[in-house]
């Protein structure tokens, strides 16, 4: 068809010279499917149904007839699994001559496609081109799934590390378990394979009778996630109906009905185990990789466990005794200067052990030790060991706040008595106004050294430590 136009430049023929056959043919061969139609409408011009004058046969595939069949032929007459939305298209293309593009998805094919609706000849028709879009759309979903799910993992991981641990661990938890709908999602720190104290979130707009720290422990449900984690960094378990075999019981006692669905995470400190991540009733329907957030999460809380372990311990030690755990000097100062600030009933017992000395020359200093341990135990046995101090090589103190004159005489009696195999010298003063507090710790201390004088009575000196 190309001819020379006057300046030596090749031209073309004008359409013209094409027949309504050829352009078919040419259409029929298209790499999608592709279908023209004219409308069909009412008295009041709304379309009813459209009449087919052409498909090609990838257009006759995805309706499962033969594109001769169609032509001639109705669209509600001849496609079985028609989308309906096409007669409001095609009026929109047909009738007021505009171009609409949209997304389907077909059920039979398990395909996603993308479709145009387009004006062609004159009013009254249009022709619809169906595209397979499927890789087009995984591809998208796959994008969005890896960027919501990165989100959600940099926002659980800011919301941790935001606030001081609980707070921390709250915000997380609350973010996590709305992100994936769960029913619970919750921490189990555990220390020398005990369950200690559980972080948790609830959906609270869900009635759910999930298992509590309780059932954990009568059915050891700890175990169980080991058995399935089996060195694994996560288990995931879809239908807890497939655990009765294991477990019976425990499945129907505390699962059925209540839980059937969850995720288990260990947080892991290099080869530590510091507890497990666990999210309940979580929802299968998710933009976002549920595995790849839970296991990206419990990294960070795990990290966050570890540093307020750290931070604890160093607490801790600035605080107690490292011999005895007992609080030091400096946390005894700080509980006179809080009682300093308040008026409250206070008693004050003052001790020093008698000997000391003489058993570290003579047994050594582990029974030196061992004397003073023995004794903090005893102390901390009477009037609970967040009340006592170890302020000196041999001496004890008790501020106990709030107590009754006769229950503190109570337990310095109760003290002296389970004291009878260990000589300690003891002054106690029990007073109704906290304010004065570092008097009381004088006259406490005073009498103290009244006691010991009273040993010293029937005692060589050289004893005194």
């Amino acid at each position: 068809m190309e001819s020379k136009s006057n300046e030596g430049k090749i031209g073309y023929s004008p359409m013209v010279e094409f027949s309504p056959s050829d352009i078919l043919y040419m259409l029929k061969d298209l790499p999608d499917a592709c279908c023209i139609f004219k409308v069909l409408t009412d008295p009041f011009g709304t379309v009813k149904d459209m009449l087919f004058l052409f498909a090609n046969d990838k257009y006759g595939q995805l309706v499962g007839k033969p594109a001769a069949e169609l032509v001639g032929c109705t669209y509600h007459s001849t496609v079985n699994n028609r989308d309906e939305d096409w007669i409001g298209y095609s009026y929109q293309a047909a009738i007021l001559r505009q171009s609409s593009i949209s997304r389907t998805y077909n059920s039979n094919f398990d395909k996603w496609f993308e479709f145009w609706a387009v004006p062609v000849f004159q009013k009254g028709f249009c022709a619809f081109i169906i595209h397979d879009v499927t890789a087009v759309k995984k591809s998208e979903e796959s994008t969005a799934l890896a960027s919501n799910t990165n989100q959600l993992v940099i926002d659980c991981a800011t919301a941790v590390s935001s606030a001081e641990f609980g707070k921390g661990v709250k915000k997380v938890l609350k973010l996590l378990g709305q992100a994936i709908e769960a029913d619970r999602v919750y921490i189990v720190p555990t220390k020398d394979s005990i369950i200690k104290d559980v972080y948790m979130w609830l959906n609270s707009a869900r009635n759910s009778n999930l298992p509590d720290k309780k059932a954990f422990e009568r059915y050891d449900v700890k175990a169980l996630w080991e058995k399935q984690l089996n060195g694994k960094n996560i288990v995931v378990i879809n239908d807890t109906a497939t655990l009765i075999e294991e477990n019976e019981e425990m499945y129907n006692n505390i699962m059925a009905g209540a839980l059937y669905r969850y995720i288990v995470v260990p947080l892991m400190d290099k080869k530590e185990k510091l507890g497990y991540l666990v999210a309940d009733n979580y929802s299968n329907e998710l933009d976002v990789n549920i595995v790849d957030v839970m296991e990206s999460v419990a990294i960070f809380i795990a990290a966050e466990m570890r540093n307020k372990a750290l931070t604890d311990d160093l607490l801790y030690l600035g605080s107690h005794d490292s011999l005895t755990g007992l609080g030091n000097r400096h946390a005894l100062n700080q509980t006179l200067m809080l009682l300093v600030d308040m008026s409250t009933t206070v008693g004050v017992c003052y001790s020093d052990i008698n000997g000391l000395k003489t058993v570290n020359d003579e047994q050594g200093h582990e029974a030196g030790d061992e004397l003073l341990k023995n004794t903090a135990d005893i102390f901390a046995s009477v009037f609970k060991k967040k009340h006592c101090y170890r302020i000196g090589g041999d001496e004890f103190i008790v501020i106990m706040p709030e107590v009754d004159e006769d229950i503190f005489e109570t337990m310095v009696h109760k003290l002296k008595t389970k004291l009878k195999t260990i000589s300690v010298s003891i002054g106690y003063i029990w007073s109704s106004d906290s304010k004065n507090i570092k008097n009381i710790v004088r006259e406490a201390d005073e009498a103290m050294y009244g006691s010991k004088a009273e040993y010293y009575k029937t005692h060589e000196r050289r004893h005194n430590t």
